[in-house]
C-alpha cells in the first residue's frame, strides 16, 4: 500500500524526534522535568550535563549509523539488483572491520585514516562479487551465496584477529565519546550528500543493458559509482558503530513498500527510518532490561526471520511463474 511521501516523511520525522526525546531522558537513569527546568534556568545541571554526555554521543552514531546503512542498502539492492542485498550479507561490513583490525595491530599510529582503511576493506569483497557476478553470470541466489560465504570467511578472520586482547572492536554502541560521534557525522554527511547526486542515476539501473545502452546510459559505470557510495557509508558506519546487521535490508524493503521504488522517494525515507530504527532498537535495549541488549543483537532478531521471509516469498514467486499461475 502505497502512502503520500509528504505524509510519510512528516510522520517519520516526528515519530524520530519522539525517538531521540525518550532516548535522551529515559534509561537506567531518568531525567526529570525540574532537571531539565534547572538546566534551563541556570545553564547547568551536574545530573543532567552527565547525562547528556554519555547518552548524546550515542545517539549521534545510533542515528548515523542508521541512515548510513540504510542507503548503502538501498544502493546495493539496486547495483545488485538483488533485494536481498545488504552490506552484512555480502561481506563488506566484515571487510571494514578486519582492516580496521589489521591497523589496530600492526599500524596504530594510523588511527586517524580508519573511515578511509575500512573502505578499502570493504570495497575488495564488493568488488569480487561483481567480478564474479560478471564472469560467472551468478543469478541473484548465487550471488548472495556467494556474499555469504565471504561474509563467512572474513568473519572467521576477524574472530582470529580480535582474539587478541589488545584489539577491541566497536560492540554496540556503549561507551561512544563525542569524538565518535563527530568522526561518523562527518563521513555520513559527506557520503549521504554524494548519494543524493547520483539518485536518478541509481533509478535507471533498474534498466538492463540493451535497454540502458539504446538510451546513452553507462549503466556499468553508474553500477561502479554507485556501488562505492554504498560501500563508503556501509564501511564508514561500520568502523565507528561495529557490524549493525540487516538495517540496509529491512529499512529499504519498508520505504519501497510505503512510497515506491522511485529512488528520489526512497533514500529520504531511509534516511528517515533507518534513523530511527538503530536508535530505537539500541534505546530498547539499553531499557528494557537490566542487563544492556547490544542494538547490533536486536536488528539480528528481527532481521533474521525478515530475510527468511523475503527468500520464502521469492522462491514462491519463481514457483508460480514456473507453474504458469
Amino acid at each position: 500500500m502505497k502512502f503520500k511521501f509528504r505524509n510519510v516523511m512528516m510522520s517519520a520525522a516526528i515519530l524520530l524526534i519522539c525517538v531521540i526525546c525518550f532516548a535522551m531522558f529515559y534509561g537506567k537513569l531518568n531525567v526529570t522535568p525540574d532537571q531539565i527546568w534547572n538546566k534551563i534556568a541556570t545553564g547547568h545541571d551536574q545530573t543532567l550535563d552527565a547525562v547528556i554526555d554519555l547518552r548524546m554521543p550515542r545517539i549521534i552514531v545510533a542515528l548515523c549509523a542508521g541512515a548510513s546503512l540504510s542507503v548503502a542498502g538501498a544502493y546495493l539492492q539496486a547495483v545488485l539488483k538483488n533485494p536481498l542485498a545488504d552490506a552484512s550479507i555480502i561481506g563488506v561490513s566484515s571487510g571494514a572491520l578486519v582492516m580496521k583490525t589489521l591497523v589496530m595491530l600492526f599500524i596504530p599510529t594510523w588511527f586517524f585514516y580508519i573511515p578511509l582503511i575500512s573502505f578499502i576493506g570493504g570495497i575488495l569483497p564488493f568488488l569480487l562479487l561483481l567480478f564474479l557476478q560478471a564472469r560467472y553470470r551468478l543469478n541473484p541466489v548465487r550471488m548472495i551465496l556467494v556474499g555469504v560465504s565471504m561474509y563467512a570467511m572474513l568473519n572467521g578472520l576477524l574472530e582470529y584477529l580480535t582474539a587478541n586482547p589488545a584489539v577491541r572492536l566497536p560492540s554496540g554502541l556503549a561507551f561512544k565519546v563525542w569524538k565518535d560521534s563527530g568522526q561518523i557525522s562527518m563521513t555520513t554527511l559527506i557520503g549521504l550528500l554524494i548519494a543524493v547526486l547520483f539518485i536518478s542515476q541509481a533509478n535507471m539501473l533498474a534498466f538492463d543493458e540493451c535497454q540502458a545502452h539504446n538510451i546513452g546510459f553507462n549503466i556499468q559505470r553508474y553500477r561502479m559509482i554507485i556501488g562505492i557510495i554504498a560501500v563508503f557509508l556501509a564501511s564508514s558506519s561500520v568502523a565507528v558503530a561495529g557490524p549493525m546487521a540487516f538495517v540496509g535490508l529491512i529499512v529499504p524493503h519498508i520505504a519501497r513498500r510505503l512510497v515506491g521504488s522511485n529512488y528520489q522517494k526512497v533514500i529520504p525515507c531511509c534516511v528517515l527510518f533507518g534513523a530511527i530504527a538503530v536508535l530505537a532498537a539500541d534505546t530498547i535495549g539499553r531499557s528494557a532490561t537490566q542487563h544492556e541488549i547490544p542494538a547490533h543483537i536486536i536488528t539480528v532478531i528481527i532481521g533474521g526471520p525478515f530475510l527468511i521471509y523475503l527468500i520464502c516469498k521469492g522462491a514462491y514467486r519463481s514457483e508460480s511463474r514456473q507453474s504458469g499461475l
